[in-house]
């Protein structure tokens, strides 16, 4: 029979054996959570660039605390699903919000924006110092379109094509970020170097897919953008027609005009920026 003080020997080095282990996994799955927290808080701060959506952000936020603490008590495999269900709802909630979108008669409005002289000002600045420029432009645009409601259909280079539900809303986005560009919003790059945007806005119905709008309505609206100089809103005749009551959007010049691809000649308006 081994002697009792063999066996708490044995027992103890038993216990220092299983207590190194249990403190090694937990080493290791706090490290693997800090780095998953560092890659979520990287895919916030990329989201928040690209979409400055507010609910956006708070849900990635809760899914990193989530995903951190089912690693510590399920492992990789259950960060792996997890990240994959919520990849998935995120697309699903992307594609809803850009149906949702669309009045009960099937109209969304369709807002297109772009710097003016963009290839000039790049050449001029050098890359490094346009893309942060860019950056400022974009949170500038997606501020106002949120504030308004509306969704960032995609980014364009030094541009953007955004979906709204009404004219108006649309209008009013346009005329703030026009304002706010003007006055430099509170940015000391676009103070430093001011930019001119381009808008157009035209409505009607589009076809949805995969997240994206097509059909002659949205190349409609690309080429009333087009007509429009730096500085300035033009917006369709169909938009004219929509803003009919509003009072708090004043056009104040009537074009006649033709449009590359689309027969006919059309009547633009511009928009007072008050």
């Amino acid at each position: 029979m081994l002697e009792p003080t063999v066996v708490l020997s044995v027992l103890l080095g038993v216990s220092l054996v299983l207590l190194v282990v249990t403190e090694a996994r937990r080493i290791r799955a706090r490290r693997e959570v800090a780095r998953l927290r560092g890659v979520l808080r990287r895919q916030t701060r990329g989201l928040t660039r690209r979409q400055r959506r507010a609910k956006r952000v708070k849900a990635v936020v809760e899914s990193a605390v989530d995903t951190a603490v089912r690693v510590r008590d399920q492992g990789v495999t259950g960060l792996l699903m997890s990240s994959m269900e919520d990849l998935a709802r995120w697309s699903q909630e992307d594609r809803h919000e850009l149906v949702k979108l669309a009045g009960r008669d099937g109209m969304v409005t369709i807002l297109f924006s772009d710097i003016e002289d963009s290839t000039t000002l790049n050449e001029r600045l050098g890359d490094d110092a346009w893309v942060r420029l860019l950056g400022s432009h974009d949170r500038l645009v997606h501020e106002r379109v949120n504030q308004y409601g509306g969704h960032v259909v995609k980014s364009q280079g030094d541009g953007f094509m955004i979906a709204f539900r009404e004219p108006a809303d649309a209008v009013r986005a346009g005329i703030d970020i026009q304002d706010a560009l003007s006055d430099g919003a509170g940015d000391r790059r676009l103070r430093k170097t001011p930019i001119k945007v381009r808008v157009g806005i035209h409505c009607g119905t589009a076809i949805e897919r995969d997240g994206d709008l097509f059909g002659k309505n949205v190349a409609m609206a690309a080429r009333v953008a087009a007509q429009a100089r730096g500085g300035e809103i033009l917006v369709s005749d169909d938009i004219r027609k929509a803003l009919r009551d509003v009072e708090d959007i004043v056009l104040v010049e009537e074009r006649e005009t033709e449009l590359k691809g689309l027969p006919g000649v059309h009547r633009l308006w511009e928009v007072a920026l008050i």
